[in-house]
């Protein structure tokens, strides 16, 4: 019998439904649908596995390639909640793969929603962890890893944001990063709603601002140096290296940071120059218990070769789009078949329909 897997893939799936418009929101649909096509098509090629596609009931096969034209697909109802849709068509899985974000809690709701189970991917404690950067900041930096320096440096306990509501007239530190400052969500994903400033003063009137708006928020250090990006399979056994990334990013007038997409395997993985970020992923591994499947770090190195975390990504990134066939192993595949939980009983009605 064929492992019956739901992809369900949030803003393609109309969880994005009036939470951004006009080209910000294509952007990102067209970043989600990528990803989507590209687990899509590694199950496609993997015997055992049937796919099937959960798609808004209005474009349900929204950008699919012809090969995958016939992919049956399940629809959340009118109006219905992302997590109330999950937890509705969960039981008729036998896994289910959710590419979200994690702003706005986002993928830890969808996460419990789904259940232990049958999810697929990092443990809810681990994407909690992961969806505030500065807590993800401080359990690194605990554990050994270099992050960029917060501003001023929060205490123990410290509550996300409060070093940036609290800097004004503080003296700045010796950072040696050339006295810029980056001011972005606590708990966003990618470059979103992130700004870059010459000036500590304004960085901390602007974190103040959005601090006042209720929005969490953090301020540190920006790094110079390469963006760059890692792509790990994690199991419970440790961390692989699967790709070394070159982060596309532009600064914007204004200081808005734009992500303009990914190069992946910019650095041979089985090379003398792959032994630092290996080192750097069995660290990060370490340093955060429950991380499953594919896991993201973004990161820059500096000219002096430090390798600094930026952030880490408890779920599928867009370097994942083409990874399977550089490599010459079905990831996704291969992530199902790593840790695959206790069969859960299936809803009566359910059937298994073949994509391959």
């Amino acid at each position: 019998m064929r492992t019956r897997v739901l992809i369900y893939e949030f803003i393609s799936a109309g969880g994005l439904v009036d939470t951004a418009a006009g080209a910000e929101q294509a952007a990102l649909l067209a970043q989600g649908i990528s990803m989507r096509n590209a687990l899509l098509t590694d199950l496609h090629a993997a015997p055992g596995f049937a796919a099937t596609l959960a798609a808004a009931a209005d474009s349900p096969g929204a950008l699919l390639p012809p090969a995958l034209a016939s992919c049956p697909s399940v629809h959340p109802q009118r109006g219905e909640p992302a997590a109330a849709f999950l937890a509705r068509v969960t039981p008729e899985f036998d896994r289910v793969w959710v590419v979200a974000p994690e702003t706005g809690g986002i993928l830890g709701a969808l996460c419990e929603a789904v259940g232990p189970a049958r999810w697929v991917g990092c443990e809810r404690s681990a994407i909690a962890l992961c969806s505030s950067k500065s807590a993800t900041r401080r359990r690194l930096a605990a554990h050994g890893v270099a992050v960029p320096p917060a501003w001023p440096a929060p205490e123990a306990g410290t509550e996300a944001g409060t070093e940036a509501a609290h800097c004004a007239g503080t003296p700045a530190p010796r950072t040696g990063t050339g006295g810029r400052w980056v001011v972005k969500p606590d708990d966003g994903a990618g470059s979103e709603d992130t700004r870059l400033f010459d000036d500590l003063a304004a960085a901390c009137a602007e974190a103040a601002a959005r601090l006042a708006q209720g929005r969490p928020t953090t301020l540190e250090a920006w790094v110079e140096g390469e963006a760059l990006s890692l792509s790990l399979l994690c199991t419970a056994g440790g961390a692989e290296l699967l790709s070394i990334n070159r982060q596309h990013l532009v600064v914007a007038p204004g200081g808005a940071l734009r992500y303009e997409g990914v190069s992946g395997g910019i650095v041979p993985i089985d090379g003398d120059g792959a032994r630092a970020f290996a080192h750097l992923a069995t660290q990060v591994h370490a340093a955060v218990p429950g991380l499953r499947g594919f896991v993201g770090i973004d990161l820059v190195r500096t000219a002096d070769g430090r390798l600094v975390v930026i952030e880490l990504n408890p779920r599928l990134t867009c370097a994942y789009a083409g990874l399977s066939a550089r490599l010459g192993r079905n990831v996704a595949a291969i992530i199902l078949a790593a840790e695959s939980p206790p069969a859960p009983s299936r809803s009566p009605r359910a059937e298994v329909v073949d994509v391959g």
